[in-house]
């Protein structure tokens, strides 16, 4: 089985009033992005995606150059914050539309995997928001991508319910060697990853261990959490 595919970026473009100058390469299995709303890290995920593509750029896979492929052809699935599922689709026909559609073993894994079972049949619309996610997750996994990107997809739910989530992303991509970049602001969430790269005004600041990468907002949270917990 294949290691899980490095990731190489390079961005010198401007993306509305923001110059983005990034420059990184992700080193393990689970990295995640992380700054401030507006620094530029939903733009790099749709240049990475294929779905931006300024002519300053550079973008590999692995040891394929992937900069000039269609979005379609890159094997890479992402998964925004807003799910986009297909309203006129079942839970189970979503799934499927992100596969191989008469792969009835790999849907019921999927279904299984995100405990979306009773739900099979169900019409997007009945669902909760924490439901169409995992089931837009699902879809993404099921078209068997060798990159996952995550854009704030666990932004709203319970710590349970992310925690819950991100094992089973994790189980399944660990399974299958699928690179997994994630991006948020939030921090609990942020130090769950095996690496952190921080972002800042369109500019890569720092990377490494998420501990180190975000030791100031981790020092400053831990007072805010013993400052609470102190008081009468």
């Amino acid at each position: 089985m294949p290691d899980t595919p490095q990731l190489q970026v390079q961005c010198n473009a401007t993306i509305g009033s923001l110059f983005i100058d990034a420059t990184f390469s992700t080193t393990h299995p689970w990295t995640v992005l992380f700054g401030p709303s507006g620094s530029g890290k939903s733009s790099l995920l749709r240049l990475i995606a294929g779905l931006w593509q300024p002519r300053e750029s550079r973008v590999l896979l692995g040891t394929n150059d992937i900069t000039s492929t269609p979005a379609y052809k890159r094997k890479i699935a992402l998964v925004a914050q807003q799910p986009a599922l297909f309203p006129h689709m079942t839970v189970r026909q979503n799934i499927a539309f992100g596969g191989e559609r008469n792969n009835t073993e790999a849907i019921g894994q999927a279904l299984e995997l995100f405990t979306l079972n009773v739900l099979a049949d169900a019409n997007p619309a009945t669902l909760s928001g924490g439901e169409r996610q995992r089931v837009a997750i699902a879809r993404a996994l099921a078209s068997n991508p060798r990159l996952l990107l995550l854009d704030e997809v666990f932004t709203g739910m319970h710590r349970a319910q992310r925690d819950t989530l991100m094992q089973q992303i994790r189980t399944h991509c660990a399974a299958r060697n699928i690179a997994v970049l994630a991006v948020t602001h939030d921090l609990p969430e942020a130090l769950e990853a095996d690496e952190g790269i921080r972002i800042e005004s369109g500019a890569i600041t720092s990377q490494g261990t998420p501990h180190n990468v975000l030791s100031e907002e981790r020092h400053a949270w831990l007072q805010s959490v013993i400052s609470m917990t102190e008081k009468p």
